[in-house]
C-alpha cells in the first residue's frame, strides 16, 4: 500500500527544492580539505537485554570507509550482544590529532550514503536554527538539520524500526534485534566536540537515544550548559568591577577604589560583557527554538508513547531552565548597564578634574604672562625715556657737524654765538641714504605680511573644499 499520494510527493519535492535553494547559498566558511587519511567516528550500541549503552569513538582509515559503512548493526561487546543505534561522523579539527577530517571526497561519500547532502547543505546556509526536511518516499526515514554559527552544524537521518527477517528458517521465533537507527554528520570542534562527547557518554536510556529528536536534545543541552558557563564568567567580571566602582548595594563587597588609569580598561571589560550577553541572548533563542522543535515534532509524528513522553519531559525541563536563564540574562544585563553608566560618569568626572587642573594651570600661565607684559611695558617706558637723548647723542657724535665755531652762526657776540654749528657735506648724504632705506624696509615688511595672509587664506579655502 502506497503511503503518500502523487500530490503529496510533489509537495515534498517542492519543499526540498526550497531547501536546496537555500543550501546553495552557504553562510559558513567553505570546508575544503583535499586530503585526509582518517575519519573520526562515534557509535552508540545498546545491549539487547539490559538496555545498557556503550559509546565507542575511534578513527578509521579513509580506505576502510566503505567497509565501515557496510558493517553489521550487531556485534559482541564484552561477550554480550549489542545493537548499533547511532552513528556519528565528526567534521572539523580533531583535538587528538590536530588535523582536519574527513577529506572532501570522504565527506561526500558519507553524505550520499546516508542521504544527508541536502540536509547538510541547508545547515551550512543557516546562522542558527533547526529544521526538518520532507520525508523520503515511504516516510520511514526522516532528515533533520540544526545550526548555531560558528560552532555547530549538523544533519542527521533517522530510520524507524522495522521487523527483520528471521535469523534462521528453522528458528522462526528468533529474530535479530531491530532498533531505530540514526546517522549524523556534525561539524563541531574544540570545546563543542568535547562537550558533545561527554554528553553522549552520560547514562541515557535506549528509548531516548533511539528517538529522532535525540540530536536536537543534545544540542539544546550543551548550548544551555555553555550559556550557564558564560553567565558565571560574566558575573565574576561584574562583581570585580562593582567592587572597583562602588556602584552597588551589596554589603559583602569590599570597596576598592580604581586607579585613574584603570577606568578605561574597566569600561572595556563591561563592553565585552555586554557583547557576550548579546550573544547569550542569541544562544538562548536557539535553545528555545530547539526545545520547541522537539515538542512540535513529537506531537506531529506518532511513535512510541514511552519514547515520546521521555523526550517531551526532558524538553520541558530544558524549556524551564531556558526561562530561568532568560531571567538571569536580564538581571546580569541590568547590572552591566549600571556599571557602564557608572564608569561613564566616573570617566567624565575624571575628565572634568583634569580640565579643571588644566584651567588652573592656564590661569597661572596667563597671570605670569600678564606680569611679564607689565615688566615689558616698564622696559618700554624706560627705553622711551632714554631714546631721545640716545638719538641726539648718537647724531651729535657722528662726524656730520663742525663744532669749532667756524661755521655761520648767530651774528655778533650774543649769548648764542658759541652755539653756532656748521654742517659737513656728509650730513645731507646721511639723510639721503637713511630716509629711503627706512621706507624700503617698511615696504618689504608690508609685502611679507601680505604674502603670509594670502597663503593663510589659500590654505583655509583648500581645507573647506
Amino acid at each position: 500500500m502506497e503511503m503518500y499520494s502523487t500530490e503529496q510527493k510533489t509537495t515534498f519535492n517542492d519543499m526540498l527544492d526550497l531547501h536546496r535553494h537555500f543550501g546553495a547559498r552557504k553562510v559558513w566558511e567553505k570546508y575544503d580539505i583535499p586530503k585526509s587519511p582518517n575519519v573520526s567516528v562515534t557509535e552508540l550500541w545498546c545491549h539487547d537485554e539490559t538496555q545498557a549503552t556503550e559509546v565507542e569513538s575511534r578513527t578509521i582509515s579513509s580506505f576502510d570507509l566503505e567497509n565501515w559503512l557496510q558493517e553489521p548493526s550487531s556485534k559482541y561487546i564484552h561477550s554480550e550482544d549489542h545493537t548499533r543505534v547511532f552513528r556519528i561522523v565528526w567534521v572539523g579539527v580533531d583535538s587528538s590529532t590536530h588535523r582536519d577530517s574527513p577529506s572532501n571526497r570522504d565527506l561526500q561519500r558519507l553524505l550520499s550514503a546516508w542521504d544527508l547532502q541536502d540536509g547538510y547543505d541547508y545547515a551550512l546556509s543557516c546562522f542558527a536554527g533547526v529544521s526538518a526536511l520532507p520525508s523520503q518516499d515511504d516516510g520511514k526515514t526522516r532528515v533533520f538539520t540544526a545550526a548555531y554559527h560558528p560552532k555547530l552544524a549538523l544533519a542527521w537521518s533517522h530510520t524507524a524500526a522495522d521487523v527483520s527477517p528471521p535469523v534462521s528458517p528453522h528458528l522462526e521465533s528468533v529474530r535479530s534485534p531491530c532498533r531505530p537507527t540514526t546517522n549524523m554528520v556534525i561539524f563541531a570542534q574544540g570545546e563543542e566536540r568535547t562537550n558533545l562527547l561527554a554528553a553522549l557518554k552520560s547514562a541515557w536510556s535506549p528509548s531516548l537515544i533511539t528517538n529522532p529528536m535525540f540530536p536536537a536534545f543534545l544540542c539544546s543541552l550543551i548550548l544551555a550548559e555553555d550559556l550557564d558557563s558564560t553567565l558565571d564568567e560574566i558575573k565574576t567580571v561584574v562583581r570585580n568591577v562593582e567592587a572597583r566602582t562602588g556602584h552597588h548595594r551589596f554589603s559583602t563587597r569590599r570597596q576598592v577604589r580604581p586607579a585613574a588609569g584603570e577606568l578605561g580598561s574597566l569600561s572595556a571589560e563591561m563592553s565585552g560583557c555586554a557583547a557576550k550577553l548579546a550573544n547569550g541572548t542569541r544562544k538562548l533563542k536557539v535553545i528555545e527554538a530547539l526545545n520547541s522543535f522537539i515538542v512540535t515534532q513529537e506531537t506531529a509524528n506518532p511513535g512510541s508513547t514511552t519514547s515520546k513522553g521521555m523526550i517531551s519531559s526532558r524538553a520541558s525541563l530544558l524549556t524551564h531552565r531556558a526561562e530561568m536563564q532568560s531571567i538571569d540574562i536580564t538581571y546580569v544585563q541590568q547590572r552591566v548597564q549600571v556599571q557602564i553608566a557608572a564608569l561613564f560618569h566616573l570617566i567624565a568626572q575624571q575628565d572634568n578634574a583634569i580640565a579643571f587642573e588644566t584651567a588652573n594651570a592656564t590661569r597661572s600661565i596667563a597671570k605670569d604672562s600678564l606680569q611679564d607684559s607689565s615688566s615689558m611695558k616698564m622696559l618700554a617706558l624706560v627705553a622711551m625715556f632714554f631714546l631721545p637723548g640716545s638719538f641726539v647723542a648718537a647724531l651729535f657724535s657722528a662726524p656730520l657737524f663742525e663744532w669749532d665755531g667756524s661755521g655761520t652762526g648767530a651774528a655778533g657776540g650774543g649769548w648764542n654765538a658759541g652755539l653756532a654749528v656748521a654742517t659737513k657735506p656728509g650730513f645731507k648724504l646721511f639723510w639721503a641714504v637713511a630716509v629711503p632705506l627706512t621706507v624700503v624696509t617698511f615696504v618689504l615688511y608690508g609685502m611679507w605680511i601680505w604674502l603670509q595672509k594670502k597663503r593663510m587664506r589659500r590654505r583655509l579655502n583648500v581645507g573647506f573644499v
